[in-house]
């Protein structure tokens, strides 16, 4: 049964990455001892082991943030130490670079474990700073309206005073004017009833 082929452009399309992609982790993988069948004008013709492999670079890249050319490096020499899961490699014995190279990988991976523990605590120690400000912002806040409405108040309380007091000013004016106003009456009466009397009492 003939092997199902696959062009560049099929396999961007399959992997969901980009044709430019899928050159640099074929080149990657070729860098770190993997072969891929070729035609006669000497372009690569990848292989549903090909998809594979891709597919699991695409998920380290994106999960760790790893080099392209050390993910390649680490699968290739896992692949190669996997007895059922052979891996078209050029070399079956491992060179001290590559045992290296396996050691450094495993470095990093502990480094980048560190390195997010500490992201995880920094970014709670934020969260907190966070809180705490917006704890104190809320409390200002509260204490302003406070003010504001004590300050409502006391201007409403002043007010009514104010009307109050004007209020009792025009009572007391009304009443004298209406005092003056009833003893100019009286008096007017008076100097009539003295008048009269003067004439008559003649």
């Amino acid at each position: 049964m003939r092997m199902k082929e696959y062009s560049t452009k099929d396999i961007a399309n399959i992997v969901g990455i980009a044709t430019p992609t899928v050159r640099k982790y074929a080149q990657a993988l070729e860098k770190a001892g993997y072969t891929f069948i070729k035609n006669d004008q000497g372009f690569r013709i990848f292989t549903d082991k090909d998809i594979q492999i891709f597919e699991r670079i695409k998920e380290m890249s994106n999960d760790t943030g790893m080099p392209v050319d050390r993910i390649a490096s680490m699968l290739v020499n896992e692949q190669k130490n996997d007895a059922s899961d052979p891996i078209r490699i050029e070399s079956e014995v491992a060179t001290p670079l590559e045992n290296e190279l396996k050691i450094i990988d495993k470095s990093d991976i502990d480094r980048i474990d560190r390195q997010y523990e500490a992201l995880l605590k920094e970014i709670e120690e934020l969260k907190q700073i966070v809180i705490a400000q917006q704890k104190y912002i809320d409390e200002r806040l509260n204490k302003r309206d406070e003010l504001l409405l004590q300050s409502i108040r006391a201007l409403q309380e002043q007010k009514s005073a104010m009307i109050e007091g004007t209020q009792k000013q025009e009572k007391v004016t009304l009443e004298i004017a209406a005092t003056t106003e009833d003893k100019t009456t009286e008096d007017k009466r008076t100097k009539k009833r003295g008048w009269l009397s003067r004439i008559f009492g003649k």
